[in-house]
């Protein structure tokens, strides 16, 4: 039986994951990579220390699964996006790894959209200007850490890091790449337009080559076999960025499905044949299945607004995700007029918007805030699927395909169907980036033929939940007003 190794790469949380052909975990071996302490608005990490994190997940997940190394045919990666892991011509960290989640840039950012960088770049890159992209972060370095900057040999992202330190190859993967600002989506290849525009010509020639998703270009080396456990020689191949991972593992092939993700952040992806035009600047990718582009729209107004609330309200509960689901459950769906915005990281309607509960009255109790915060976060993951229904044309012949920690909750999940007023088909997966990560290097070994034979035998099954049609007008209701609550806020200044 072949077994694939599949590394799931965080932006604080390394896991290494076994898998077989059909995609049955053997083992999962998980270990926080400290962040490195620096100002606020910086997320750093140190990337030595990440590979030795890296090695430590592999060598206990390989000794609890019972695999031996020459079981292994083939090692694959999921990543976060976005983030710079630079290094110099010998190999090395040209300084800490840059996460994306890193904010320092935030004032070039403005200062490119006031002067219309972002709209300029958008036609060849297809993505939003922000601070953790890889152009953000170099030209922040070129004006502050110049002997940084000009000792980069190589740009890479998180897994492209790992993947060298494996093989002794550079190799950019095409789904995380394709999302860079660096790379012309439509066309296939890195666009020096960008480079001019964000004012970081000189490196042009630090990128490194492309590799597709089930593409390798080298074995484990034999110092990373050593370090690692692994057998030497066996094929590393390209994986995904997470988003791209997740969707894999819920079975996204063609336009019929768009796949929702819960977790820290709310993550719709769709793929197409075809990057669709349209007003608003949709952020568009290379999907692992050549020929195909994703699309995906999220921001971080998900279940981490529920972890708050039952760390916060509820420190004496014994199963505290139990219990709210037990306080959903004993109320009618929709019954009270409480709103609940799902701000306490991020807004995804209005830069001004905060956290907080509204509509508050003496006969509320706990039960009516577990709703609402459930339905908060269903509304602010509402607004990101319209418009991309909205690009895809397509109606109630959508699924839905919905994973992250929230889908173990019935009651919650009930709750998007009820919303989207469409059916969602919950998929059974434990560790989207693991196993993603697998299924690429069992495409690319030749175990299975193609991502859609890998998706058949390797995903995991899903059940099926209808939306109720005798609430769908109430909770129409409940989100036009969510929509009217936080616009009318959002005219507000931000509360100090």
């Amino acid at each position: 039986m072949a077994h694939f190794l599949g590394i799931d790469i965080g932006g604080t949380v390394i896991k290494s994951g076994l898998y077989d052909e059909h995609g049955r975990e053997k083992a999962v071996a998980s270990l926080n990579d400290t962040p490195v302490a620096g100002p606020v608005g910086w997320s750093e990490r140190d990337m030595r220390a990440m590979w030795k994190t890296v090695c430590a997940t592999v060598r206990k997940v390989l000794a609890d699964g019972g695999v031996a190394p020459n079981a292994v045919k083939g090692v694959s990666f999921s990543a976060h996006g976005k983030g710079l892991y630079a290094v110099d011509k010998d190999g090395e960290p040209v300084r800490n790894g840059v996460i994306s989640s890193d904010n320092r840039a935030l004032p070039t950012v403005r200062e490119w959209k006031s002067r219309g960088i972002g709209e300029a770049a958008y036609p060849y890159a297809f993505q939003q200007v922000w601070a953790g992209h890889p152009v953000s972060i170099l030209a922040w370095l070129k004006e502050h850490e110049a002997g940084a900057y000009r000792r980069i040999h190589r740009l890479l992202m998180a897994h492209d890091w790992i993947r060298y330190r494996l093989t002794g190859e550079f190799a950019a993967e095409i789904t995380n790449i394709s999302g860079s600002n660096l790379y012309n989506v439509d066309a296939g290849v890195y666009e020096p337009e960008l480079f001019r525009l964000f004012g970081i010509e000189e490196m042009q020639g630090c990128v490194a080559p492309v590799i597709g998703s089930a593409e390798s270009r080298a074995g484990i080396s034999a110092r990373a076999a050593a370090e690692t456990g692994l057998l030497e020689g066996t094929p590393v191949y390209g994986g995904f960025f997470d988003v791209v991972s997740a969707a894999v593992c819920a079975g996204l092939a063609d336009e019929r499905f768009i796949n929702v993700v819960m977790g820290t952040w709310t993550i719709e992806t769709w793929i197409a044949d075809r990057i669709h035009a349209a007003e608003y600047p949709y952020t568009w990718g290379r999907y692992c299945i050549p020929g195909k582009y994703f699309v995906h729209e999220g921001s971080p107004t998900s279940a981490a607004n529920l972890e708050w609330f039952a760390r916060t309200l509820m420190p004496a509960a014994e199963r505290p995700y139990q219990r709210c689901d037990e306080l959903v459950a004993s109320l009618q769906k929709g019954e009270t007029g409480v709103q609940f915005l799902p701000y306490l990281f991020s807004s995804n309607l209005g830069d001004n918007l905060s956290g907080g509960f509204y509509g508050l009255a003496n006969a509320h109790g706990l039960a009516h805030l577990a709703q609402a915060v459930y339905e908060g976060i269903c509304f602010a993951q509402h607004a990101h699927l319209e418009r991309i229904l909205a690009l895809s044309g397509r109606g109630h012949d959508t699924r839905l395909r919905l994973t992250g920690g929230p889908a173990r909750s019935k009651v919650w999940m009930q709750m998007v169907a009820d919303i989207a007023e469409i059916p969602v088909e919950v998929m059974h997966v434990k560790e989207s980036g693991c196993l993603g990560a697998a299924i690429a290097a069992a495409v690319g070994s030749g175990v299975h033929a193609s991502f859609l034979d890998a998706m058949s035998a390797m995903c995991p099954t899903g059940s099926r939940l209808e939306p109720d049609a005798s609430v769908a007008a109430r909770y129409r209701e409940k989100y036009a007003y969510f929509r009217q609550l936080a616009a009318r806020l959002d005219t507000l200044p931000p509360a100090t």
